[in-house]
C-alpha cells in the first residue's frame, strides 16, 4: 500500500478508523497507488493534466471531474446533511461538499478512503469513515444518501436471502423521515450488452442479460422494473427514474421519465468502451434512434439513477446537462423543472462569476435594443420560463427543407442586423485580430465593422422567433474589439456543423460571399481557435475522447 504520510498535509475532514478491520476487502492493485500519488501532490480536483499524461482507464474514471455530474444538477437543500456510501477516491465527494452541510462519506477500503480524504483535504463539512455500513452505528439520520455503484455488490457484503433487500432496509432506517436515497447502478438490460459489451462486473458478455447463470451472483444489477419492485419491497414507495447519458460512470446528459430523449437528441450520443477487451456485434449509437422513435429507452438505458423517499418529496427536475469539458471556472449546467422553468448554474464553486457574466450580457444586449427572452438571476442560479416559441434554427431548418431561399437569406439577414446593433463600433485599427502578434496587414475592407463586444453565442439555436423578430437568450460568451463577421461566421458554421445536410440545399458559400467572410475566413478559425483553448479543458477532452467508442 502507499505509504503517504498524512500527517505532511493540512487536513481539515474527520479520519474515522473506528470501524476498520484491518483489511481491505477489493482493490485494482497498483494503479490505486498512482492515483494516491497524483491526488496526493496535485490540488483537489485538479487533475485534467496529471490524467493526460498518466492516461489509463482506471486513472480516468477514477479523477475525472466528468464523474461528479451524476449528482451535480441535483437540488440539494443547503442545509441538509447526506451521507454517502462507498466513496471510493472521491470523485463525487467534493462536489456533495459544496452543495450539502454536512457530509459524512463510508468506505470499506481504507486504502481509497485516504484518496478520498486527500482529494478532499480543505473540506470542513466532511467525515470519512473506514468499514462496512452494515457494522458502523451512526448518531444521526440524514437527509440524502447516495449509493452510486455501490447497491450491485451487496451479495458479498450484505447477509441474508436477499441481501440487495435487506441493504436498502437498512439504509431507509438511516433517512430522515422525509429523506431521499440517490441510486445509481448499471441497467442488466443496457443497450451495450445487447451490443455486445463485457458486463460491466464480471467482464462475460451477455451475461445480465443471461440472468448471471455462468457466473457469481453476488454481484448482479437489476431491469428497471426489478430495481423499482426491490426499491418498493424496502419501503421506499416513492420514485423517479433517471437516464445518465451515456452512462452513469460518465454522464453529460440526465434524461427521466418525464423527458425522454427524441431520435434526434440522441444523434450527438458518444457512448463509451469499457475497461475490458471486447469485440462488440452492433453498433449502440445507430440504435438510439431506433428505442427512442419506438418508446422503449427505459427498458434499454444503459445506467440508472433513481430517486427513492418514503414521502412524497421528490425532485421536479426532468431533465439536465452539463458543459464538462471546460476550465472549472466555465463550467455550467442547464436543468429543466416539471414546473416549466429552465435554470442555468455553476457547477463549481468558482463558476458563479461567469453565471453573472452570462446574466449580465443578455442584459446588455437588451440595452443596444435587442429582443431578449426575460431570466432572473439569484446567487448562482439564472431562471427563466421555457418558451414555446420556435428557435430560429428550427425556422430555418424548415426554411432550408421547403428551399425557401428568400427566408434564408432574410432570417440571417436579421441575425446579421442585431449583431451590427449588440454594441458600438470602433475604429477598423481596434481590431482585436491585430492585437493577437499575428502581423497582419490592417484592413477596413477585408474585415468590416469592428465592434466593441461580440457575443459570440448570437447563434441560430439561441434565438427564438415571435413571428416578427429574433429574440435571444443564453449568451454565454463575449469578446471584445472583433470584427461582427467573426460573430457571423460563428452563427454560420454552428448552423452547417450541426445540419449538414443542408448544405446541399443551399450552400454555405452562397452566406459566406454574401457576408463577405471568405477572404479572412483562416483569421476566424483561428481566433475561433485561441478562444477556444481559453475556455476548454483540452487534456480532459482528449483523455475522454480516448475511451469513446468510434
Amino acid at each position: 500500500m502507499n505509504n503517504i504520510n498524512l500527517d505532511e498535509f493540512d487536513i481539515k475532514p474527520q479520519f474515522n478508523l473506528k470501524w476498520y478491520k484491518n483489511e481491505d476487502l477489493y482493490s485494482e492493485g497498483d494503479i490505486e497507488d498512482k492515483i494516491l500519488d497524483i491526488i496526493a501532490s496535485n490540488p483537489p480536483e485538479e487533475y485534467s493534466d496529471a490524467i493526460y499524461d498518466n492516461f489509463s482507464w482506471s486513472t480516468y474514471y477514477h479523477l475525472s471531474g466528468v464523474r461528479k455530474n451524476i449528482l451535480n444538477w441535483y437540488p440539494f437543500k443547503e442545509d441538509s446533511s447526506v451521507l454517502e456510501i462507498g466513496c471510493g477516491l472521491g470523485a463525487i465527494t467534493n462536489m456533495l461538499c459544496d452543495r450539502c452541510k454536512s457530509v459524512t462519506a463510508v468506505e470499506l477500503s481504507k486504502r481509497r478512503g485516504t484518496g478520498a480524504l486527500l482529494r478532499c483535504r480543505e473540506r470542513e463539512n466532511l467525515e470519512v469513515i473506514i468499514g462496512n455500513l452494515n457494522d458502523i452505528e451512526f448518531e444521526e439520520k440524514f437527509d440524502y444518501i447516495t449509493l452510486i455503484g455501490v447497491l450491485e455488490y451487496q451479495g458479498s457484503y450484505t447477509g441474508g436471502v436477499n441481501p440487495y433487500r435487506d441493504f436498502l432496509v437498512k439504509i431507509r432506517q438511516l433517512l430522515k423521515p422525509d429523506g431521499v436515497l440517490l441510486i445509481a447502478i448499471e441497467n442488466q438490460y443496457g443497450l451495450k450488452y445487447w451490443c455486445g459489451a463485457n458486463e460491466d462486473h464480471t467482464g462475460h458478455p451477455f451475461d445480465g442479460i443471461n440472468q448471471y447463470e455462468s457466473t457469481d451472483r453476488s454481484v448482479r444489477t437489476f431491469s428497471k422494473e426489478a430495481l423499482n419492485r426491490l426499491i418498493t419491497e424496502a419501503g421506499l414507495e416513492n420514485t423517479n427514474f433517471y437516464y445518465p447519458m451515456p452512462d452513469y460512470k460518465l454522464p453529460v446528459t440526465i434524461y427521466s421519465d418525464r423527458h425522454l430523449p427524441t431520435a434526434e437528441e440522441l444523434k450527438g450520443i458518444r457512448p463509451y468502451y469499457y475497461p475490458f477487451d471486447t469485440k462488440t456485434i452492433a453498433n449502440e449509437k445507430a440504435i438510439y434512434s431506433d428505442i427512442a422513435d419506438n418508446k422503449v429507452f427505459g427498458f434499454f438505458a444503459n445506467s440508472f439513477l433513481v430517486e427513492c423517499s418514503q414521502s412524497e418529496r421528490l425532485c421536479d427536475v426532468t431533465y439536465a446537462t452539463m458543459s464538462s469539458f471546460r476550465f472549472h471556472e466555465y463550467q455550467i449546467g442547464t436543468r429543466f423543472t416539471a414546473d416549466n422553468m429552465v435554470e442555468k448554474f455553476a457547477l463549481c464553486a468558482n463558476g458563479i462569476a461567469h453565471i453573472e457574466e452570462t446574466h449580465n450580457n443578455l442584459l446588455n444586449m437588451a440595452d443596444h435594443g435587442l429582443a431578449i427572452w426575460g431570466e432572473e438571476c439569484e446567487a448562482d442560479i439564472i431562471r427563466t420560463d421555457f418558451s414555446n416559441l420556435a428557435l430560429v434554427e428550427t425556422v430555418l431548418v424548415d426554411a432550408f427543407n421547403r428551399k425557401d431561399e428568400e427566408l434564408i437569406r432574410e432570417m440571417f439577414a436579421l441575425i446579421y442586423d442585431d449583431i451590427l446593433k449588440s454594441s458600438e463600433q470602433l475604429e477598423f485599427e481596434e481590431n482585436i485580430l491585430y492585437t493577437l502578434g499575428l502581423n497582419l496587414e490592417p484592413s477596413e475592407d477585408k474585415y468590416g465593422p469592428i465592434i466593441s463586444i461580440g457575443y459570440l453565442d448570437m447563434i441560430p439555436r439561441n434565438a427564438f422567433w415571435d413571428g416578427e423578430r429574433v429574440v435571444w437568450f443564453d449568451q454565454e460568451w463575449v469578446l471584445e474589439n472583433v470584427p461582427a463577421r467573426f460573430v457571423m461566421y460563428r452563427a454560420l458554421v454552428r448552423f452547417y456543423k450541426d445540419h449538414p445536410e443542408l448544405e446541399d440545399i443551399y450552400p454555405s458559400g452562397k452566406l459566406i460571399d454574401e457576408y463577405k467572410l471568405g477572404s479572412a475566413w483562416g483569421e476566424y478559425q483561428l481566433l475561433e481557435n485561441l478562444f477556444s483553448d481559453a475556455v476548454i479543458d483540452n487534456n480532459e477532452m482528449a483523455a475522454n475522447m480516448t475511451i469513446s467508442r468510434k
